[in-house]
């Protein structure tokens, strides 16, 4: 994919969504040359990116979580699992529906820094992927002339198969978050405030809460899968990151104090879901003078090879509910 932003389709196509003032962080200049300025910082981005996996069951946890984590930004970088990262849900992490009336999930998010961003404080540029319609893509290049089989051959060629949706700009410790104007010109971006739209910043929780539960917690596990040597020969041949893919999936390990699949009310359970946790900021690092968002008190229960079912709501609050959530 990192590859596919240095052609001249994903130019034309940047420069067009430029134009037409789409995205929420647009450069002050010319489309093409904005377009050029974009596809390189995140080129960069995601040759360096550390890869994330997450599974359908944590993808499930991690929406549930996100909405209590509203407004809890105050984000460090030691609160993130990869100075530089790219994380793949197995089901969106977010949907919208576009002016035609399309449905569009979000399945992947990017981070890092950027070289576009003024100012002596740092902060993470984020970028938002979607599924690409690739339907929408071989029907216009068939209504332009091509024949069926030439314009699904094109849409491939010319497009990767996820597609840059939106972006966010997250100083370290941004509390405040400002929002896009709509306007169709650039935009200037405050290196100390938090910028995104009022859609995306939602998306920010679910970001966040995908980073808490990257890092080490009672709910999740997480391995490494080491890519295939042909195409990791391929990767590092071209520049790239080519470390083990992280594979954040439900933590296998069974509580002590209970047997199998026993409960506290000593009831039987046929599945494994989890009770709820509750977020704090803990500390830890040198002489602990640093705190870190971190899931505490969360378990999971059930039979370890049980099926996982996730509950309609998950807190991840500043302090523990009265009873657990199930």
């Amino acid at each position: 994919m990192a590859d596919y932003l240095r052609g001249l389709p994903a130019h034309l196509f940047t420069a067009e969504v430029l134009r037409q003032g789409r995205g929420t962080l647009r450069p002050v200049a010319e489309p093409e040359v904005g377009a050029e300025l974009l596809l390189r910082d995140e080129h960069r981005r995601l040759s360096q990116a550390q890869l994330f996996y997450v599974t359908p069951e944590i993808t499930e946890l991690v929406r549930q979580s996100a909405p209590s984590l509203k407004d809890a930004w105050d984000i460090q970088p030691h609160d993130i699992p990869a100075v530089t990262g790219f994380m793949l849900f197995a089901e969106p992490m977010a949907e919208y529906t576009r002016e035609d009336g399309k449905p569009v999930s979000i399945v992947a998010v990017s981070w890092g820094e950027s070289a576009l961003v003024q100012g002596t404080l740092a902060g993470l540029w984020i970028t938002f992927w979607s599924v690409t319609d690739f339907a929408a893509i071989t029907r216009l290049a068939h209504a332009s002339g091509a024949s069926a089989g030439e314009a699904m051959k094109l849409a491939r060629a010319q497009h990767a198969e996820l597609t840059w949706d939106n972006e966010i700009y997250m100083p370290w410790g941004a509390s405040h978050p400002t929002f896009a104007d709509g306007g169709t010109g650039g935009r200037v971006i405050e290196p100390k405030r938090l910028a995104a739209a009022q859609s995306t910043i939602e998306w920010l929780q679910t970001v966040h809460a995908g980073w808490i539960y990257c890092l080490p917690n009672t709910l999740t596990e997480t391995t490494e899968e080491h890519l295939p040597r042909m195409l990791r020969i391929r990767a590092e041949r071209a520049g790239h990151h080519a470390a083990p893919v992280r594979v954040v999936s439900v933590s296998r390990r069974s509580r002590p104090r209970m047997s199998n699949g026993e409960n506290a009310s000593g009831r039987t359970v046929g599945v494994r879901f989890p009770v709820a946790p509750f977020l704090r900021r803990q500390a830890n690092g040198p002489g602990r003078s640093l705190r870190r968002w971190t899931p505490v008190a969360g378990h999971w229960r059930g039979p370890v090879d049980a099926p996982v079912q996730i509950t309609k709501k998950v807190n991840l609050v500043d302090k523990p509910s009265a009873r657990g959530n199930r």
